[in-house]
């Protein structure tokens, strides 16, 4: 029978939580803020707003609206723009 020393077990439970930072922190790295003039509503919980001279796509948080193609995916779409 192995026995493992107290810092064995505690490498062994922090490597799983320390690869998951690893791969977490460059994506926390790209998020940005920035202001823009929206030009497009895509559906009723996505938009396009301009960032210098590209359209960056940004899914608006804790909405759940449908998509497009599907059931009241227009309505959806137009309570959005006139919000925006």
């Amino acid at each position: 029978m192995k026995v493992l020393r107290p810092s064995t077990l505690f490498l062994s439970a922090a490597i799983p939580w320390l690869i998951y930072l690893f791969l977490l922190c460059p994506v926390l790295g790209l998020a940005a803020d920035f202001t823009g003039q929206v030009v497009g509503v895509i559906d009723g919980d996505t938009i396009e707003v301009l960032n210098g001279h590209y359209a960056e796509r940004i899914r608006l948080s804790s909405i759940d609206r449908p998509e497009k193609g599907q059931p009241d995916g227009n309505n959806a779409k137009h309570a959005v723009a006139e919000l925006v």
